[in-house]
């Protein structure tokens, strides 16, 4: 028979159970404590490879290193597009949109498009489905509650809506055959040297928005890898009142990242330097303004850009008007992409190529790589 021990604290077992509680408590809170202090160890880690990849980036000779550490991950498939590459484009027509390789652009006008007109009417019949959905969702906005209002004024998607799916391009093929065709794909495999991934596909409506400008209203560089190309084709005319695309050229943009990185350590802001976005006022203060473009202009005008080189922002559009772009996107890695029914070009070895990674487990490689890169 056990006995309970009196003292004048309780009972020996009773002091012995708090003892453990409290043991067992303070261990808990060490264990968070040195998960928090893991996970935070690995955030700086990860945005040390951050800046370093952008730094890398942002100069000729990190792009060439980094392109050599790509070919290093994945030598059989970037060898493989790059040899593909020649004499595909040795066979396109002069007439295809050229894209500057200094600058990182080159501007797109309805007679280098190709057969845009199916394109153009599919888009605009999305669209008006599309728009339909959206007006439906925002129906009685003006009732919400003031903190609602706000949170949602903080969001990307309130001045900027992505629009398509995959099955939106599965039951528009048009699209996708557009995003394919020579004067698309030979124009971004031109300036890439490889037949790239055809990554995105999209319709970009741009909404009014009051207040201060934020995220890709802010001048930026796109993340995805070492180079890209990226076409904005309007649907409907571009005035400046549509909020237009506007960039500055590729060996300004260098430059001016240079600057505005140096005048933030001058200034001791406490600003990140890598946080990605540059205010007019930045831009402005290191002599950019001379040197940005904006993308005004009819339907089937646009820009090939490449958004990894290229500073640019856009969707700052005035109250009462929009902006409806056709949006493709090319990248020389793997990157989070729409899923085409890639088996329906088996025959055309090029267009293959190009989207043989859209499906589905390519997706999750892209994930991965994403995360590894990004995370």
């Amino acid at each position: 028979m056990l006995l309970a021990v009196s003292t004048g604290q309780g009972t020996l077992a009773g002091r012995a159970v708090g003892l453990i509680l409290r043991r067992v408590k303070t261990a808990r809170k060490q264990s968070k404590r040195g998960v928090k202090l893991v996970q935070n160890v690995f955030r700086r880690v990860r945005q040390v490879e951050k800046s370093l990849f952008f730094r890398l980036r942002d100069s000729e000779t990190g792009r060439v290193l980094l392109k050599a550490a790509g070919m290093a991950r994945s030598p059989r498939d970037l060898r493989h597009r790059a040899q593909a590459a020649a004499p595909y484009v040795a066979r396109l027509e002069t007439r295809d949109p050229v894209i500057d390789p200094k600058k990182g652009y080159g501007l797109l006008s309805p007679d280098t498009l190709g057969d845009f007109g199916r394109v153009l009417d599919a888009s605009r019949r999305l669209f008006e489905v599309k728009k339909a959905e959206i007006e439906a969702e925002m129906t009685g906005f003006e009732n919400w509650t003031p903190e609602q209002r706000q949170k949602f004024l903080t969001r990307k998607q309130s001045f900027l809506r992505y629009l398509l799916d995959d099955d939106d391009l599965r039951r528009s093929p048009e699209l996708v055959d557009f995003a394919l065709s020579d004067e698309m794909l030979g124009s971004a495999t031109r300036y890439l040297g490889m037949v790239p991934y055809l990554t995105r596909i999209d319709l970009m409506y741009s909404l009014p928005r009051t207040g201060k400008n934020i995220e890709s209203q802010l001048f930026h560089l796109d993340h995805e890898g070492i180079t890209q190309i990226k076409h904005f084709i309007h649907l409907y005319n571009v005035g400046h009142s549509e909020g237009p695309f506007t960039f500055i050229p590729a060996d300004a943009t260098s430059r001016i990242v240079r600057d505005v990185r140096e005048l933030r350590r001058t200034q001791k802001t406490g600003q990140d330097i890598e946080l990605r976005r540059y205010s007019d006022e930045e831009i402005a203060a290191v002599g950019g303004t001379a040197d940005i473009v904006t993308v005004t202009g009819p339907v089937g005008a646009g820009v090939a850009v490449d958004t990894s080189r290229c500073l640019h922002l856009g969707s700052r559009v005035d109250p009462g008007s929009f902006r409806l772009c056709l949006y493709t996107q090319y990248c020389t890695t793997h990157e989070i992409t729409n899923v085409y029914d890639a088996d329906r070009f088996k025959g055309d070895p090029i267009r293959y190529l190009a989207v043989k990674d859209s499906v589905v487990p390519g997706r999750a490689r892209a994930i991965d790589y994403y995360d590894q890169m990004m995370g």
